[in-house]
């Protein structure tokens, strides 16, 4: 944004992002009751009751048997009488998302999706300064500075915050909650949030929160310590600054960040780069073969130096997509659904639980992109789990 298989090797994760079509369900359940009653081998399901008592802040009730482990709320969208059509980011995607994984079968309607409450000042106020957070609220310049969206100076501040902080302050709910029912489902997706910009001081490039941040500290302590080893995967075309601020901040050793960015534009934060375990800066024009084997090799080149984490947060920006005003690479549709691919490939291998976040993406095209992509894990995820035939793993 500007904003349980073997373990070891690549060569599953590679096979499952060179573009193998999706599996069918099996097993008779049709993909969203799969999806919503079946959990990974990587999920804890005995964290859950420990979990609900830290979570009831950002959601209106836990997940039920009904729904997918997928965090969406129409409140997502950002509309401000036009004004956010002056910024590229298509801030009505997510709910082109959803429309698009009902149009495609994912889920039969939206109660099949966990709904998210807006992250409390308590919460952000727990990762945030004061002094930030007071900007931020106050004040109609510093949210037009953070979101680069310069008419919103000139907004009176109450209007600015309903229709813009609230929004946003829904994603960080649903990150956090996210995270949590990865660990408890063994995926998790959230509709939005991704805001890898913000940091603890501050915020930019359309980040406001640090919905990351807030949701690693929240699952390290809501498990006690049981999930305490997180790696970031991110893979928005931009280098996620903020979250490495506040892991150089904390010293967090238990964090373990890759990063694949476009070298060549926002944020150039070269101080915060020392908190990158595995970095790649690609070149402008850089296109599917170059990205993949780049990835290939971070991936390796993390199972090796923190293997088997407790819980995987992937950042998944579309602004790679060819044409991406601020992206600036070449990559395809086709090469965005086997990134995809290997990063859940990834996370089965390492038995890890993975949260993933939209992040990113200025294009038109960015909504169908992650449709596409999101059907075709889902799908085949519902078919590995039907496939699984262990009752043990699916709720009757």
């Amino acid at each position: 944004m500007l904003g349980r298989g073997s373990r070891h090797g690549t060569s599953s994760s590679r096979a499952a992002a060179e573009g193998a079509a999706p599996a069918q369900p099996a097993a008779g359940r049709p993909v969203p009751e799969t999806l919503a009653r079946c959990s990974s081998p990587a999920a804890r399901p005995e964290l859950a009751q420990q979990l609900k008592e830290h979570y009831m802040d950002v959601c209106e009730s836990w997940k039920t048997e009904q729904q997918l482990p997928v965090v969406y709320d129409p409140g997502y969208n950002i509309t401000l009488f036009g004004l956010e059509k002056m910024h590229p980011f298509d801030s009505c995607k997510f709910s082109k998302v959803v429309a698009g994984l009902r149009t495609n079968g994912i889920i039969s309607n939206n109660s099949q999706l966990v709904t998210p409450l807006p992250a409390t000042l308590i919460a952000l106020q727990s990762i945030h300064s004061p002094a930030y957070l007071q900007q931020l609220h106050t004040s109609s310049l510093k949210v037009a500075q953070v979101t680069e969206l310069a008419p919103l100076a000139m907004l009176p501040h109450f209007l600015v915050q309903r229709k813009v902080l609230q929004p946003m302050r829904l994603h960080v709910g649903g990150t956090v909650l996210a995270a949590a029912l990865a660990v408890t489902h063994g995926w998790a997706v959230n509709v939005g949030g991704g805001m890898h910009h913000a940091h603890s001081e501050d915020g930019a490039g359309w980040c406001p929160y640090a919905d990351i941040t807030l949701a690693v500290q929240r699952i390290r302590a809501a498990s006690a310590g049981s999930v305490s080893r997180v790696m970031v995967i991110d893979l928005d075309v931009h280098q996620g600054n903020g979250v490495e601020r506040d892991k150089l901040a904390a010293g967090d050793a238990d964090m373990y960040i890759l990063d694949m960015y476009n070298g060549h534009t926002f944020p150039l934060d070269t101080p915060a780069k020392a908190a990158i375990n595995a970095k790649v800066e690609l070149e402008p024009g850089t296109a599917d073969e170059q990205y993949l084997s780049e990835l290939h090799s971070l991936l390796a080149k993390a199972a090796a130096e923190f293997p088997q984490p407790h819980l995987i947060i992937y950042n998944a920006g579309t602004d790679i997509l060819a044409g991406d005003p601020l992206g600036r690479l070449s990559v395809s549709p086709a090469g965005v659904q086997q990134r995809d691919a290997a990063v859940f490939a990834f996370a089965e291998q390492q038995g890890a639980p993975v949260a993933m976040l939209l992040s990113g993406g200025y294009t038109r095209a960015s909504a169908g992109v992650i449709v596409d992509s999101l059907t075709a894990l889902l799908r085949g995820l519902a078919s590995k789990l039907g496939a699984l035939g262990d009752a043990s793993r699916c709720d009757n």
